[in-house]
């Protein structure tokens, strides 16, 4: 029993680790068909244009592509399991704009099922920084536009 406890706890964490990699790669497809289950659900606290809940696996890749379009850079420092279905990690997330600059330390909670990742809720150190970054980072459509239909 302990020897499985230990294999689901290593590849856990190396699910995470490659979201991270791929990521960093711009290899956004990779982590939409071996990392992230259907029906993930990701959350970012916050009132900035990417606060709150993506649903599903195109909000959650949209959302990563649009992260990637402020220049963000997400820096791992440690990724480590929680139990069999828990990796929690701690990440440097740093980027500048014109107006704003993100520097802060975060930490996020993945929740692993089947092999992909389903649910994660990310905690960040400095949420003001957060929220004035990225409202400087992110021009909205125009109001036409903007309105869901």
């Amino acid at each position: 029993m302990t020897e499985t406890v230990v294999d689901v706890r290593t590849s856990n964490v190396a699910l995470v680790q490659k979201m991270y990699d791929r990521f960093n790669e711009g290899d956004l497809e990779t982590v939409r068909r071996e990392v992230f289950a259907p029906d993930v659900v990701w959350t970012l606290p916050g009132r900035s244009p990417v606060g709150g809940t993506k649903n599903g696996v195109d909000e959650v890749i949209a959302f990563f592509a649009g992260l990637v379009s402020t220049g963000v850079q997400v820096l791992p420092i440690k990724i480590d399991a929680w139990g069999e279905d828990t990796v929690v990690e701690t990440h440097r997330g740093v980027g500048e704009v014109p107006g704003a600059k993100l520097d802060a330390m975060n930490c996020t909670h993945y929740r692993i099922e089947n092999g992909r990742i389903k649910e994660v809720q990310v905690y960040l150190s400095d949420q003001y920084s957060a929220d004035n970054f990225f409202w400087q980072a992110i021009a909205l459509a125009p109001i036409p536009q903007r309105w869901a239909k």
